[in-house]
């Protein structure tokens, strides 16, 4: 079972009100058809919001997820951030001094003075006069959240498909409840504009009076010195804790070639990169999702404490040996040795490591991309149009590859040859590629509604996807250094995708990535042989379509 960490209930109590404010936010998207389907919407919503688990719920996860994102701010070694970082904390501190007057105006009135706090009240409330408040803090609050669910999906595989859908709704949601609330607020003004019809709200909604009205701008004011003072008072704590960190003992962080930066003790690897205006090659924020801020401890391992569960499914995940630690994590108490492993520099560092050697041999996964029909294609077309489609096409396979640990090694005129299972190992490598062969088959769909027509055809795929062993090396060509699979174990996709490409399969693998893969019944599919040369042979099987393959995850693969 998970361990429950400070972060697991950020992201859970952030997941809750995000949950909250998108069924709100379409509760005001309804205005648009009208104030009484407002409220009955509402009267649905309220029987979860309002009702004691709710709002046990709801007070806990508002709580929490305050609590524990003011103090990671307090804890912060370095304001060197991101600007999304830098965004998500702006927001994320402006939205209680534009919340809570709003939360005293309804719950509250709600619960100490009877006020039926339900659409007609509220837009009563904030039409116009306060419009721009609650546009702000809708604005706000969807900012927020829609920042930290990005910086949390995007790490997942099937995120980077789903992802133009998500942005449209990300859109969408927060322009229908701003139409709502302005038509909504239109009609409950000019019914207002009548004494005797604003009169009957006043009854109807138990209007606050007078008495009632000056304790709740007493509660407001209230709330926002509260809320003032504990943002004056975190400020503070940061100012002070910065002072502190400059006078703290610190230690050396030696990185290759003998640069080093002296750290202080306390704040993470990755905070005193930063603080430097060092690279910083982490896209998670420091929240052990990512695994891009990975280094190779040389010396002082020990002085390190163990890894976190969190960080140590990251590791896990990426079959990282021992030595292999996450900056963001690590705390270093002690002088280091590390080596950052960063995309191509974590392949180049073992190779070049060895006595003058340039490479390694490694156990991968190629796949073999080719477009079928490629003459035909490219046939009398202006050079601006080849070059558009060819983006579209390698841009989507490229996509897929990027979104499962994979990487390009070349361009070959007419298809790429990409390498899977370098960094996961040549089982985890396989499960890799077939999902991003299926991703491809998917992409496709979406490029030939694009570029189809243009072309006056559909572009299809021809795949080969074989596991071996070849040399992975570095290549100095003048100025470039590049990271590539040398030797002859790269004619084997190629003639499995030419295979492809003559029966009419969009994909040929050999017999031994299905098996890596974890493959079981692959059903209808046919069965070769290639001729291997020397009296050699290798099988390989052909599949129709990719999508069509069941490509079980890393646990099912391997059982126990």
């Amino acid at each position: 079972m998970p361990a429950v960490t400070f972060q697991t209930l950020r992201l859970v109590s952030g997941l809750i009100l995000f949950a909250f404010a998108a069924t709100h936010f379409l509760n005001h998207a309804v205005g648009l058809f009208s104030l009484e389907a407002m409220d009955e919407v509402q009267e649905w919503r309220l029987l979860v919001t309002r009702s004691w688990p709710g709002m046990i719920v709801l007070a806990g996860a508002l709580l929490t997820h305050a609590a524990l994102a003011f103090a990671k701010t307090i804890q912060r070694g370095t304001w060197r951030l991101p600007p999304w970082e830098l965004i998500q904390l702006a927001t994320g501190f402006a939205i209680p001094l534009l919340l809570l007057p709003h939360l005293v105006e309804t719950h509250v009135a709600h619960a100490l003075f009877g006020v039926q706090d339900g659409y007609l009240y509220a837009l009563a409330l904030l039409w116009p006069k306060a419009a721009w408040i609650q546009t702000a803090l809708l604005l706000l609050v969807w900012t927020h959240g829609c920042l930290g669910l990005h910086h949390w999906l995007k790490f997942r595989s099937w995120y980077r498909l789903a992802q133009p859908l998500l942005i449209i709704l990300a859109v969408a949601l927060p322009m229908a409840a701003l139409m709502g609330f302005m038509v909504a607020g239109r009609s409950v003004a000019a019914l207002l504009s009548d004494p005797g019809m604003a009169e009957r709200m006043r009854e109807v909604t138990h209007w606050p009076g007078e008495l009632d009205a000056k304790w709740l701008g007493l509660f407001k004011m209230s709330a926002w010195i509260a809320a003032a003072a504990l943002l004056v008072a975190g400020a503070t704590i940061v100012v002070f804790r910065h002072i502190a960190l400059l006078a703290a003992p610190k230690v050396a962080i030696t990185f290759p070639g003998g640069a080093t930066l002296q750290a202080a003790i306390g704040p993470t690897l990755l905070d005193s990169i930063r603080s430097h205006d060092l690279a910083d090659p982490s896209a998670c924020g420091g929240r052990a999702r990512c695994g891009l801020c990975r280094v190779r401890v040389e010396k002082g391992a020990e002085s390190l404490a163990a890894p976190s569960r969190a960080e140590r499914a990251v590791l896990d995940e990426l079959a990282a040996p021992g030595n292999v630690r996450l900056a963001c994590q690590i705390r270093p108490a002690a002088p280091l040795t590390v080596t950052p492993l960063i995309g191509e520099v974590e392949m180049l560092a073992p190779i070049a490591a060895q006595d003058g050697g340039q490479g390694e041999r490694r156990a991968v996964c190629l796949v073999d991309i080719r477009v079928r029909a490629f003459p035909a294609i490219a046939a009398d077309r202006l050079a601006s149009d080849l070059a558009f489609i060819l983006n579209e096409i390698f841009g989507a396979v490229a996509d897929a590859v990027d979104a499962h640990a994979g990487r390009i090694d070349r361009f070959l005129g007419d298809g790429v040859l990409a390498v899977f299972g370098e960094l996961r190992g040549l089982d985890q490598g396989c499960r890799d590629a077939l999902q991003a062969i299926q991703a491809m088959d998917l992409a496709m769909d979406r490029v030939n509604e694009k570029i189809g027509a243009e072309i006056g055809r559909p572009v299809e795929l021809a795949i080969g996807a074989r596991a071996t062993e070849i040399v992975v090396g570095r290549l100095d060509l003048g100025r470039l250094t590049q990271i590539a699979v040398l030797g002859l174990g790269t004619e084997w996709p190629a003639r499995m995708a030419q295979l492809a490409d003559t029966r009419g399969w969009q994909l040929v693998l050999s017999g031994d990535v299905a098996s890596r893969a974890g493959l079981g019944d692959l059903g209808d599919v046919s069965r070769e042989t290639l001729a291997a040369g020397q009296g050699g042979a290798l099988e390989v099987i052909g599949v129709s379509r990719a999508r069509d393959i069941a490509v079980p995850s890393a646990a099912l693969a391997n059982p126990g």
